[in-house]
């Protein structure tokens, strides 16, 4: 199992692939098998990077609260221990606010970002459905809390007939245990609380593209809409007939548009 130390932590990472470097960041309380279905198109053109955020996954978990700029420094140092200078960075939902924080950190290190199901700062709306999460994972067992959560993830249409693919990802979920503990999902959660970038994005040159589900009902269009505005190239694409989740619920529509803007954007 590979890890890398950063810091005082021991993180897991995996690669596959081999072309221009891009890491893939997931979101609150998952791991890298969130990209299972994207990971293998982009694999085909990029050396893929993936890692576990702290407090998820197979990485450690963290001794003391922290923000997204303290997980925007893991995935640099990982990059720093993968001797990998210049890269991309595919965030979703939480992992694109922490690669937010990876292009305001290190602007000169990343050729383009891709921001998925994200935002820049966390309003009342977000607050009040976080601070929600935040209580019912103390209450309810992990499997029901992760059923709590499918309809801010996937569409109705989705959730009324789900791909096998997916259905048999969420049964390993299960099988392995779905969050790494109920505190680490509670500090992941406190530092996407305190998330506010959007002051800050006029500062970054990077291209980015911004893509959400048309039927996105936890992070939808609004929040990319501002990220762009505040962002000097930016473009956002909405994914027809998918939700927060898209990555998983349309996985092939969102490595193509990944692919096609990626290619637009070389290293050089």
């Amino acid at each position: 199992m590979p890890r890398a130390r950063v810091g005082e932590l021991e993180l897991f990472y995996d690669e596959e692939g081999a072309g221009e470097p891009v890491i893939l960041l997931m979101g609150l309380g998952g791991d890298h098998q969130g990209w299972h279905f994207v990971r293998p198109e982009l694999a085909r053109r990029h050396r893929v990077v993936l890692l576990d955020n702290r407090d998820a996954g197979a990485s450690d978990e963290a001794r003391s609260p922290y923000g997204l700029a303290d997980m925007a420094m893991d995935a640099v140092g990982l990059m720093d221990q993968r001797g990998i200078e210049r890269f991309h960075v595919v965030g979703a939902s939480m992992g694109g606010a922490i690669a937010q924080h990876m292009a305001l950190v290190a602007p000169t290190r990343i050729a383009s970002l891709v921001l998925a199901s994200t935002w820049a700062r966390t309003d009342g709306f977000l607050t009040a459905v976080l601070g929600t999460w935040r209580r019912l994972v103390e209450i309810l067992a992990p499997e029901e809390f992760l059923a709590a959560l499918s309809p801010w993830a996937f569409t109705h249409r989705f959730i009324a007939a789900p791909t096998p693919e997916v259905v048999a990802l969420q049964a390993k979920l299960r099988e392995r245990g779905p969050l790494k503990s109920v505190p680490a999902y509670q500090r992941q959660v406190d530092a996407c609380l305190a998330h506010d970038t959007l002051d800050l994005l006029a500062l970054l040159r990077t291209p980015t593209l911004l893509l959400v589900g048309e039927d996105d009902i936890l992070t939808p269009s609004r929040y990319s809409r501002a990220i762009a505005a505040s962002l000097l190239s930016a473009e956002v694409m909405l994914l027809p007939g998918t939700g927060h989740a898209c990555f998983l619920e349309t996985p092939r529509p969102f490595a193509t548009r990944v692919l096609r803007f990626l290619a637009q954007h070389p290293i050089g």
